[in-house]
């Protein structure tokens, strides 16, 4: 749905403001969405952001927290709850003026709807999505992704972090530290030859993991010697997964459950904040605990910072449509904690200390722990997206020949008086998409 263009209630007050010429056309933005695990209309977030610029949203943006539907598709008087995904856009939507809000649906994107916009920012839904619905779905958004030529992150971005062996491999040429892994490729892969390597390399324990996959699924922790015992049971992986293109196998890091994952938030290269999760298996109420701020251990967050940043340097340059190298849009780093005996006969942490170590690299589809600050982060996001569409329009406009004064409007911040208009809401046909 793209958003009608009308002026917020509040614009006096927005002193960063300044009106230009309505010749000056807005630049068009889209935000592909999909979330319905980062609620933002929560009493969480309430507790330190304000939840009234939400108030005119379309039932259509949010998503029944039981059935994982949006709105749309629920009987009458469902109720239900705006996510990051929407939230983001629709506040870029109520205080930018110069930003013309393209929410796209799912269901909605093709190559025509991306090219109908200067930029499509991933914010929600994504090829991961795509992936478990079908390989004709999987091939279309793909294409789309890939030909648009607007989508941010790039797709060479994106494919570098679907497929774990490219930035792993990059990691390890950069002295990152993380697991001891084998990367298991489908055009050559055996569960005996798996577990043989496995067994070389002195395991006790591991993990199996998968590139294109999200939300755990996928996923086994399984030992050396029950593998020995039952065949059957990397046989039966092999075959429930045998299309994937890469397994990831990791030794077993047994501090990793009981120690704080520290994930560290970035955009432009800059670190924005962290939130640290504990397991649940380890808690003791069984229940995962989420910190942020000035509660997680100073160890913790110091250290994952410190690895977040080296990992940065493995992505590749991220570009504006015209070729042009522009800073990094959001990225999340997750990093671990060794804090015992690894087997492994090439690895060599001391395990009576604390190793960090990285797990996991995400993109603007994962997982924006709003509700879960301390401090309220929907204008950051906001800020952060609403700069980076007028950096990129700018650099569109340069390519094109554009006079350097209207340059200066897009990358500085101009705003647009919107016309008061009006688009009947289209409707939502399928259920929203998990978020990572």
């Amino acid at each position: 749905l793209k958003l009608p263009l009308r002026p917020p209630p509040h614009q006096s007050r927005i002193a960063h403001r300044r009106t230009i010429s309505l010749s000056d056309m807005p630049i068009k933005v889209g935000f592909l969405v999909g979330k319905d695990t980062d609620p933002v209309e929560d009493p969480k977030y309430e507790k330190v952001g304000d939840t009234s610029f939400m108030k005119d949203l379309p039932d259509q943006y949010r998503v029944d927290p039981d059935s994982h539907e949006y709105l749309k598709n629920c009987e009458e008087g469902t109720a239900g709850q705006a996510h990051a995904d929407v939230a983001i856009p629709w506040y870029i939507h109520k205080h930018y003026e110069d930003i013309e809000v393209d929410i796209i649906f799912p269901e909605d994107i093709s190559l025509k709807r991306l090219r109908s916009n200067v930029v499509n920012f991933v914010i929600g839904y994504d090829v991961i999505n795509a992936v478990f619905e079908g390989k004709d779905r999987l091939a279309e958004v793909t294409n789309a992704f890939k030909t648009c030529g607007n989508i941010m992150p790039s797709w060479e971005v994106q494919e570098f972090i679907y497929m774990k062996s490219s930035y792993m491999t990059k990691l390890k040429e950069l002295g990152v530290p993380m697991a001891p892994t084998i990367f298991a490729y489908k055009a050559d892969r055996t569960p005996e030859g798996l577990l043989a390597q496995i067994k070389e390399r002195g395991w006790k324990m591991f993990v199996m993991k998968q590139s294109y996959m999200a939300f755990s699924l996928g996923f086994a922790k399984l030992s050396v010697e029950e593998c020995e015992q039952n065949p059957s049971i990397l046989k039966d992986y092999f075959e429930e997964h045998t299309d994937c293109p890469e397994y990831v196998v990791q030794e077993a890091i047994e501090g990793f459950v009981r120690n704080w994952e520290t994930r560290c938030f970035w955009f432009n290269g800059e670190f924005l904040y962290a939130i640290a999760n504990k397991a649940a298996v380890s808690t003791d109420d069984g229940v995962e605990q989420i910190v942020t701020g000035d509660d997680i251990p100073e160890e913790f967050l110091e250290n994952a910072k410190r690895i977040g940043k080296e990992a940065l340097k493995c992505l590749p340059q991220l570009r504006a449509p015209n070729g042009e190298p522009i800073p990094m849009t959001l990225i999340r780093t997750d990093v671990g904690c060794a804090d015992s005996q690894v087997y492994d006969k090439d690895t060599h942490w001391d395990p009576a200390k604390k190793t960090f170590f990285l797990n996991e690299i995400e993109y603007g589809g994962t997982t924006y722990f709003i509700r879960h600050l301390k401090f309220d982060a929907m204008p950051l996001w906001a800020r952060l997206y609403a700069e980076k569409a007028r950096e990129i329009q700018a650099k569109v406009d340069e390519a094109a020949g554009a006079p350097a004064a209207k340059r200066a409007k897009a990358a500085g911040g101009a705003v647009l008086k919107k016309p008061a208009a009006a688009r009947a809401p289209e409707v939502l046909k399928r259920p929203a998409a998990a978020a990572r």
